[in-house]
């Protein structure tokens, strides 16, 4: 009767989690792919109410968030470098207080409102400190924000 009982309870937990993992209702899907035609390989998660696509197109990475009806909330496109940065946020960048510390991160995030924001995340070598730097295109610094002891995504929820 116990190997029953374990028997059924495994069963449940595989179904419940084959039938969550990597899914998006079909409004969501179908809004990403009216935006995204090419898109494959679509690894899909949740964060704080968002539907997020995460997949690969012309060889950098895409995050696209969208809320439960496809609405879409953002893009992010992570750049890998500064080089792939504009020369104005690139210049604004290298006079900054932050020129000298190591570049984790650069993402390009677009919205369907709000201007694109390039954030550029920095770190201290052997120091546990890391900013995220967040610039206009035109190479404005908006704000910095400490991510050192925090989980630092870049969600829908960090712009509103």
């Amino acid at each position: 009767m116990i190997k029953l009982r374990f028997g059924v309870l495994i069963a449940i937990l595989i179904t419940a989690t084959s039938a969550f993992a990597g899914y998006a209702p079909g409004k969501v899907q179908a809004a990403l792919k009216k935006m995204y035609p090419t898109a494959n390989d679509i690894a899909w998660s949740q964060d704080d109410g968002y539907y997020c696509a995460d997949f690969m197109m012309n060889g950098l990475e895409k995050n696209v968030w969208f809320n439960a009806q496809g609405q879409w909330a953002m893009t992010q496109t992570e750049l890998v470098s500064t080089d792939r940065l504009s020369p104005a946020v690139y210049n604004a960048f290298s006079m900054s207080n932050y020129d000298d510390w190591e570049v984790l991160d650069v993402t390009y995030v677009e919205f369907p409102k709000w201007e694109p924001i390039i954030v550029i995340k920095v770190g201290q070598a052997n120091i546990d400190i890391k900013y995220q730097l967040f610039y206009t295109p035109k190479g404005e610094l908006l704000r910095t924000r400490n991510v050192s002891n925090m989980y630092d995504i870049l969600g829908p929820g960090t712009f509103l």
